[in-house]
């Protein structure tokens, strides 16, 4: 029997599924590194949450196989850990919850909900203007599958799209791509400029000081990628500045943030606790079992990360 390690503050939620469908798993369960050291000698396969798997990645000498439980892997490509196993992402799990959280800021700030919960506090009754979302244009900084949705959830508001990729490569889920030195126009073009990148070295403060004085003065900014894809001191000038109209913020490059961190009282920018997209264990399983059947066939896993290039 194959011992599988799942390794996740919310362990014991993954249980009911794999028990169902896997019953033949040896299933051990572990909240934390140090509660999983026990089960290391054994296993051969670990689900979890990367940075706690990272922990212990080295001390596991049966490992053939980590299912990554979030869709950013990062803390498993960093130079020292070993890398003589299958490493494999999530795909197509958290496209539409990263789309509900875009959507549900960008229809705020267009419908000016913020502004009309004030009057509502001072009982006034006066009209709002508001724009319409068609004929916008949302610009999707990486078109894996989570950009993808993201850009089918704009085109179903009529908006126009447009991708940015590092590699040139066409793709059907925008109207424009711009590859590589292009930044600069994909920004300009953007009202709205979503960055679902994974963190790499070379997309580390890819959106520097330059790049974010591409964006026009009535753009906005949302990153639910990697809190290092954006040079943070130079998007509080920019938003002390009022050089853009805003930013969403779900990921940062210190997390927690800081209470004293500039982010949380600057103009135009909205925080949240990197919740755009929770991982939910049921699903999570799910998306594991199908590559299991892979695996125990030996048939190629689906999703794999290479990790020389961290995706």
């Amino acid at each position: 029997m194959t011992d599988l390690l799942v390794l996740a503050p919310d362990a014991e939620e993954y249980a009911p599924v794999l028990r169902a469908e896997a019953p033949k798993l040896t299933l051990r369960l572990a909240a934390d590194a140090d509660s999983a050291r026990q089960f290391l000698g054994s296993v051969e396969i670990v689900l979890g949450a990367p940075a706690l798997v990272a922990a212990i990645v080295n001390e596991a000498p049966r490992l053939r196989w980590v299912q990554s439980a979030f869709a950013g892997v990062d803390a498993l490509t960093r130079p020292g850990l070993r890398r003589d196993y299958q490493l494999t992402g999530v795909k197509g799990v958290f496209g539409p919850l990263m789309s509900e959280y875009v959507f549900a800021w960008i229809l705020a700030l267009e419908r000016r909900l913020f502004a009309l919960h004030e009057q509502q506090q001072r009982r006034e009754w006066r009209d709002e203007p508001y724009r319409s979302l068609a004929g916008l244009t949302l610009g999707v900084m990486g078109l894996g599958s989570i950009g993808a949705h993201i850009a089918g959830t704009a085109r179903a508001f009529g908006m126009k799209t447009i991708g940015y990729r590092r590699a040139p490569a066409e793709s059907p889920a925008v109207d424009k791509v711009y590859s590589g030195g292009e930044l600069p126009k994909f920004l300009s073009g953007a009202d709205y400029a979503v960055v679902t990148l994974p963190a790499t070295p070379a997309t580390r403060h890819l959106l520097g000081r330059e790049a974010l004085a591409q964006l026009r003065p009535d753009a906005v900014l949302i990153n639910v990628g990697r809190g290092s894809i954006i040079d943070t001191a130079a998007l509080v000038d920019a938003l002390g500045r009022r050089a853009i109209r805003g930013a969403v913020l779900d990921v940062f490059e210190e997390e927690p943030l800081p209470p004293e961190h500039p982010l949380w009282t600057l103009p135009g920018c909205y925080i949240t606790p990197h919740n755009a997209a929770t991982s939910f264990p049921a699903d999570i399983a799910r998306l594991f079992l199908e590559n299991l059947k892979r695996f125990e066939a030996g048939e190629p896993l689906a999703h794999r990360v290479e990790f020389e290039r961290g995706y």
